[in-house]
């Protein structure tokens, strides 16, 4: 019999969710029992998480949270312990075969009290973030937003010019819920996480890196993760954008507009290629 992974794999994710919320409350009921995850892959939203996610998933050794995101250090730290537990395999269950177990959710990155949150119940936890060209992760977040009816105004007005003047000069144009800019601000994040884990703990990928060579950035998640060397069975890309969504006119500008939180970048000891 197939596990909800394998299943949510074989569905892309669409598992309803009556049928997952039944699923995890009996999963509550040995609560007890079950793993803290040993790594978190903590971002950043629309730069390849949920396919890292998947692939990691697809080693033999490595078992994924259910589901992918639990949103518990960013979002729902009052629910306790015994409800974050429910999303992970049994103890035993690792334990018989040396397996892992780890959990995405890409906010982690961006929401400032989720590394202390983190450090407190998993301090020994691996932390994985995947970056992606801020102003092309910025336009993708966009559309995103437009795909799920949570935005309404028109690319060029978002990324309007006196918007990324705005940026350039230290003023975040971003609305509520609407983290365009903020959430590509790689260097904040970072930086957060950093002051609670030690920097051995902490790797950091590009995401044009895992889109060019998948199994490459693969086998450095995995080595990092001190797993053995896997040859991905599939590398189609999980949860993608459309390939050829529009850009704002004042795209070129978009991406001057980051020079700043690129060389913050570099400082922290993070060069990237498109910087």
């Amino acid at each position: 019999m197939p596990s909800l992974h394998q299943l949510r794999l074989a569905l892309n994710g669409r598992i309803p969710p009556f049928a997952k919320e039944a699923y995890l409350k009996l999963r509550e009921i040995n609560a007890s029992q079950r793993a803290l995850p040993d790594f978190l892959i903590i971002g950043a939203q629309k730069a390849g998480t949920t396919s890292l996610f998947n692939y990691l998933c697809m080693h033999p050794q490595i078992v994924g949270s259910v589901p992918k995101e639990i949103f518990y250090f960013c979002s729902h730290p009052e629910r306790g312990e015994r409800w974050y537990r429910r999303h992970f395999p049994r103890r035993s269950k690792l334990e018989s075969g040396r397996r892992i177990c780890g959990e995405a959710t890409p906010i982690m990155l961006c929401v400032e009290q989720a590394p202390q949150q983190a450090h407190a119940l998993v301090p020994d936890a691996k932390i994985i973030a995947i970056l992606r060209e801020p102003a092309a992760r910025a336009v993708s977040h966009y559309h995103h937003q437009v795909r799920f009816g949570h935005e309404s105004r028109p690319i060029d007005e978002v990324f309007s010019l006196e918007n990324i003047r705005r940026w350039e000069q230290g003023d975040c144009p971003d609305l509520p819920q609407r983290w365009y800019f903020s959430w590509s601000d790689y260097t904040t994040g970072l930086g957060h996480w950093l002051a609670h884990y030690r920097k051995g703990q902490v790797l950091v990928l590009e995401a044009e890196a895992m889109f060019t060579d998948t199994q490459a950035v693969y086998d450095q998640s995995c080595g990092f993760l001190n797993m053995p060397r896997h040859k991905l069975p599939q590398i189609t890309a999980f949860n993608a954008g459309q390939p050829k969504s529009q850009k704002p006119q004042a795209f070129q500008c978009l991406k001057t507009a980051f020079d700043r939180q690129n060389k913050a970048l570099q400082k922290l000891g993070y060069p990237m290629s498109w910087a």
